[in-house]
């Protein structure tokens, strides 16, 4: 008895080892610097639907402070939670003209436990 219960312990933390090495195949380094001309006026987590522990995902509000207009631009987001903390990047795809204001709402994180809406950083790290 006590040998199958080291044993399903020892299967328990393997596979917990290895979903901990699945989440963070997403995860990217540190950015050192952001994009001047992507301005972010809001970047949060999204609350939980009724009766889900999960994040909604990630709302980020940005503007192109630029003179160019831009298809795509690439954020990176980090998240603290309870279990773990995470940098994940997302891009959005579009027509990001001077001087107007997105407002975009992204599955960012909507695969991990809710804790709370401060994201530990945000910025756009690529635009094209």
């Amino acid at each position: 008895m006590i040998a199958r219960c080291v044993a399903s312990a020892a299967v328990s933390l393997v596979l917990a080892a290895a979903a901990t090495a699945g989440a963070g195949a997403q995860d990217i380094p540190r950015p050192t610097h952001y994009l001047p001309d992507i301005k972010v006026h809001q970047c949060f987590i999204i609350q939980p639907k009724m009766l889900s522990k999960r994040a909604g995902g990630t709302q980020i509000n940005f503007t192109n402070t630029g003179t160019h207009n831009y298809h795509s631009v690439t954020f990176a987001v980090g998240y603290r939670n309870s279990d773990s903390s995470y940098i994940r990047k997302v891009v959005d795809h579009g027509q990001f003209a001077p001087g107007v204001t997105i407002e975009h709402r992204y599955d960012l994180y909507n695969d991990v436990t809710y804790g709370g809406k401060a994201t530990t950083l945000c910025g756009a790290i690529a635009a094209t």
